[in-house]
């Protein structure tokens, strides 16, 4: 699985123009979100085959930022202070969580400036 982070032009209906097109080629969406900020729109999907819907996107005018691999950990949702928990581990590493947000297997996705620390640190939670 793959992260792929795309800009998104900030109207209505994009979001819709994005889902659409990576549909019709048969890229399925397994997590992720839309997040603005400063009228920006920052959207970090996972992704089967990244550079793939790079492609997809690129030729069809999306501005796509980067593909990346990112660490798949599971919480264990039945303990409070999970995330902050693992937050923790990282933090204690100097490994700065990126980006985050679950899939659709209840998996947290982390892009993180350093993933072979943040690997060692998190090993309590592999997915």
């Amino acid at each position: 699985m793959q992260n792929i982070h795309i800009i998104l032009n900030n109207i209505p209906g994009e979001l819709a123009r994005f889902g659409k097109l990576l549909g019709e080629n048969d890229i399925g969406l397994e997590g992720g979100g839309v997040f603005t900020v400063n009228h920006q729109s920052h959207a970090h999907f996972l992704v089967e085959n990244g550079e793939r819907a790079r492609d997809i996107l690129i030729n069809n005018g999306f501005e796509v930022v980067a593909v990346t691999t990112p660490l798949i950990r599971r919480l264990r949702q039945e303990k409070p202070g999970e995330l902050g928990a693992i937050a923790r581990a990282l933090a204690d590493k100097s490994v700065n969580i990126i980006t985050q947000y679950s899939d659709h297997h209840n998996r947290l996705i982390l892009i993180t400036d350093n993933d072979t620390l943040a690997e060692q640190a998190t090993t309590d939670w592999t997915a």
